[in-house]
């Protein structure tokens, strides 16, 4: 049994609905792959700075830590058997 419209708009959205959508072409394809891969290609490349420049944080972090551990051992009255034992004994 076959719907009927009835009115002008429903025949127009019987229309548009039975339309099929584009087939792409090769060239059409081959465009959209070359501009995924420069899209791709782009985000790597930021990917790998933001990486570098977590890891040069990371150093600077560790480096950090370094200097201000060896400050407090030259203040503190402790020997370096003391504070050797002491790391040693929390590990």
């Amino acid at each position: 049994m076959e719907k009927t419209f009835r009115t002008p708009q429903c025949q127009k959205n019987r229309k548009t609905m039975m339309k099929m959508p584009r087939t792409k072409n090769i060239k059409t394809i081959e465009a959209e792959i070359s501009q995924t891969e420069e899209q791709l290609r782009r985000l790597k490349e930021r990917c790998d700075k933001a990486s570098q420049k977590l890891d040069a944080l990371y150093e600077l972090k560790k480096h950090r830590e370094q200097e201000e551990l060896l400050k407090a051992i030259d203040k503190s009255t402790r020997t370096k058997a003391e504070i050797l034992a002491f790391l040693e004994s929390h590990a």
